[in-house]
């Protein structure tokens, strides 16, 4: 570790313009402020960090720790980040430009902007180097202590049963619905036929795909008073309770009928759904054969294959016998290629698009999928009810997150107490 070390330092001596026995033009040198494990962090990077915090303090509008106490936490902080990088080396985490531009392309969607125009706005600040490298950081942080800590996150049964029965987790695990209603207010007298009238209109043009917050915001359609708006997220305890027994029943996008109050006709459409247990899906039961080009079968001659396959089944010979001499599938070669129920998110995207356009009881022309060459037979189709698997997923994802961040806390502590941290004044 101390050669490694040695060699690092060495390299850091290199970029701050000394020479191996000390002797350097005349210039700014940088200084090692600690030395943590195989690295160091520099007083130029405690520098930057320090800058940043500096113009926070100056927006603050409330009480600021002392600066002493606030550079040491900044301190702190850079040394835990050296050390979590060190290990996500070690541990082979990488992030590609891909999975950088897909988190620069989020960045610039919360900012109104595009991709392009983001990445023009930071090259022309000279920022656009150093954010990406900030990313890079950042993500392959993230991706290290995710599993990391996970690994030391356990949910027995036990919690998760009785997560689901308690309150919380009944509340938790509701789903929620984005709303918005129109109202035909009558104003504390009697609804009238024409009011009536007027909701029958309004429901029939809403079907036919109106926007429904355009009628509420026009304030009087034919003559009469209307009003109404979007009531954002709700779950059902936190909706009016006039609309408590409507908005269950209706899917993402219904409208419901027109329906009384004592205040007039409303109107409801549920926008969008999210969250909630009650999990329906549909399922394939499926076989096939797979046929992957390796070091001696190239691209062409894997096609070849498998459209020879295909021909050799529609002569008659049997489709679980050929399965059973040809697939490269190991999982189902035993099985004659039988993959069993196969749903959505179980298998590639490509895969179950052809599935899913593949008629029961028959077979699939040869196609190429993410995996390699294959052919799919769909034996049978159901309606799933997967509700209770997607509560015991959803309770155990909660009872997670909750652990989390205390656990998080915790393992960086050890980490820290674990290393080899050396710190020098500055």
């Amino acid at each position: 570790m101390f050669s490694k070390f040695l060699l690092k330092l060495a390299s850091v001596c290199l970029l701050i313009g000394m020479t191996p026995t000390g002797f350097a033009q005349p210039m700014a040198m940088d200084k090692v402020v600690a030395i943590v494990d195989e690295d160091v962090v520099l007083k130029s990077e405690f520098d930057t960090r320090w800058t940043q915090v500096e113009e926070q303090i100056a927006k603050a509008t409330g009480p600021v720790p002392p600066l002493a106490d606030l550079r040491k936490q900044v301190l702190d902080q850079i040394i835990v980040e050296h050390l979590q990088l060190q290990m996500a080396e070690r541990a082979g985490v990488r992030v590609d430009d891909n999975q950088l531009n897909q988190a620069l392309t989020t960045i610039a969607q919360q900012n109104n902007l595009t991709f392009e125009q983001f990445s023009q706005l930071l090259q022309e600040q000279g920022l656009y180097d150093v954010t990406r490298e900030s990313m890079r950081k950042e993500i392959i942080i993230g991706q290290y202590q995710n599993g990391a800590v996970n690994r030391r996150i356990e949910i027995s049964k036990q919690e998760i049963e009785n997560y689901l029965r308690s309150e919380t987790g009944i509340t938790d695990i509701a789903p929620e619905y984005h709303v918005a209603h129109i109202l035909i207010p009558n104003n504390g007298q009697a609804t009238t036929d024409r009011q009536g009238e007027l909701a029958n209109l309004l429901y029939a043009e809403l079907i036919k795909g109106a926007s429904i917050t355009q009628m509420a915001e026009a304030r009087q359609i034919s003559g009469m008073e209307v009003s109404g708006a979007d009531l954002g997220w709700n779950k059902i305890e936190t909706l009016p309770s006039i609309f408590a027994e409507v908005v269950p029943t209706l899917e993402a996008g219904a409208v419901s009928q027109p329906f009384t109050s004592p205040n007039g006709y409303h109107i409801v459409q549920v926008l969008e759904t999210r969250g909630g247990s009650v999990l329906k899906m549909n399922q394939s039961q499926v076989r096939h054969i797979l046929i992957k080009p390796n070091e001696i079968r190239t691209e062409a001659q894997s096609e070849a294959l498998i459209k020879e396959l295909y021909q050799r089944i529609l002569n008659g010979e049997d489709f679980g016998d050929i399965a059973r001499q040809n697939t490269n599938d190991a999982n189902s070669i035993v099985s004659g290629g039988n993959l069993g129920w196969v749903y959505k998110s179980m298998v590639p995207d490509d895969f179950m698009a052809v599935v899913d356009a593949t008629p029961i009881g028959e077979m699939s022309a040869p196609f190429r999928a993410t995996t390699g060459w294959h052919i799919v037979e769909v034996l049978d189709r159901r309606v799933e009810d997967m509700t209770n698997e997607n509560q015991q997923f959803q309770a155990e994802k909660l009872l997670r997150q909750r652990k989390f961040e205390n656990e998080l806390e915790n393992w960086l502590a050890e980490i820290r107490d674990t290393s080899y941290i050396d710190i020098k004044e500055f």
